[in-house]
């Protein structure tokens, strides 16, 4: 049974407050990453520190993950499984749409195993696919 918006809030020791509510009703809503700004212009009666700082609890406390896109800007999006937070543990592939520029989270595609050389340690990784994106290619 999948808890309600409120209850994963707080299960990570957050209050549910209605900023927070709404961001992550958002993120949740499909499989898409989403730009500060983008979130901005859905939350126009929120200011942007409050985003910022909802986006960074819920970073923190492992509700979402970042990605970076091609151009440089951070997207975020939920996390689809508990992360401890410190340490984000979504493996799965990114796919960013050259023509709608929308970032999409493939949900059932693993990222593919890399062997590094001994003694590194990978903190984080991501994998990034660039193309076009289902509506997009059938246009």
């Amino acid at each position: 049974m999948k808890m309600d918006l409120s209850g994963q809030i707080r299960e990570k020791g957050l209050k549910a407050t209605p900023s927070r509510l709404g961001v992550i009703k958002v993120l949740g809503s499909g499989h898409l990453a989403y730009a500060h700004a983008e979130l901005e212009m859905l939350f126009s009666d929120m200011d942007r520190v409050t985003l910022y700082r909802v986006l960074n609890d819920f970073e923190e406390a492992g509700l979402v993950h970042k990605i970076i896109d091609g151009e440089g800007v951070t997207r975020f999006a939920l996390c689809k499984h508990d992360c401890p937070g410190e340490h984000h543990v979504d493996e799965h592939v990114h796919f960013n749409c050259e023509q709608c520029h929308k970032m999409f989270c493939l949900d059932n595609v693993q990222a593919p195993e890399i062997k590094i050389p001994k003694g590194f340690k990978i903190k984080m990784a991501q994998t990034l696919l660039y193309g076009l994106c289902e509506t997009c290619s059938a246009a």
